[in-house]
């Protein structure tokens, strides 16, 4: 027998699903209730609005996605493996979800992750920031500011990721490791 998703989760999912394929804008609530199988009613519920919505969703795969791209990382390696384990690990994540790439993509280049960003940019906490700031220290990364290095890191990385999910290039491990070596390139002194 299967289970079916709770309420919550099921708004969650739709809301995924519909933002990934119709954006921000074109996924009223009205959309996402029936995608859910909920009525709309239902989803205030749960959530405020649809900000407080969509902030949640974040939030939860920005939690999922930090639990995989971390796993196995460890802080005494040196600054260029763990660079790598971090690439890999991100690559492979949102490779294997397409549709969470497609909402963190669209939330970033939105006004709601304009705010996520800086609050990253700014957390020295934040193992990617500090791990870049100990190149720096150690003078294996450019002296850049943090938005230009992550441009030079994750910029290439999303062209490629819709690449490969639209079928213009077949990201294999091999094609993978080369990429991640011509970003350390590119950010490496």
């Amino acid at each position: 027998m299967s289970r079916q998703p709770d309420k919550r989760t099921a708004i969650l999912l739709a809301t995924l699903k519909l933002i990934a394929e119709r954006g921000f804008h074109g996924t009223p609530t009205s959309m996402i209730a029936e995608r859910a199988g909920v009525g709309v009613g239902t989803i205030y519920r749960y959530f405020k609005d649809k900000d407080q919505l969509i902030h949640t969703l974040y939030e939860e795969l920005e939690a999922k996605n930090k639990a995989f791209v971390y796993q196995g990382y460890e802080e005494e390696r040196p600054v260029l493996d763990r660079f790598q384990h971090l690439c890999r690990n991100i690559y492979r994540y949102l490779l294997a979800n397409p549709l969470e790439f497609r909402f963190l993509e669209q939330y970033f280049d939105s006004p709601y992750g304009v705010a996520k960003m800086r609050q990253k940019l700014d957390s020295a906490g934040e193992p990617f920031h500090a791990l870049l700031k100990e190149g720096k220290r150690q003078g294996l990364v450019k002296d850049m500011p943090p938005t230009l290095l992550f441009g030079l890191i994750f910029g290439p990385m999303i062209n490629v990721i819709k690449d490969h999910d639209s079928g213009l290039l077949k990201l294999d491990e091999v094609l993978l490791e080369r990429l991640i070596e011509a970003t350390w390139d590119a950010i490496k002194k």
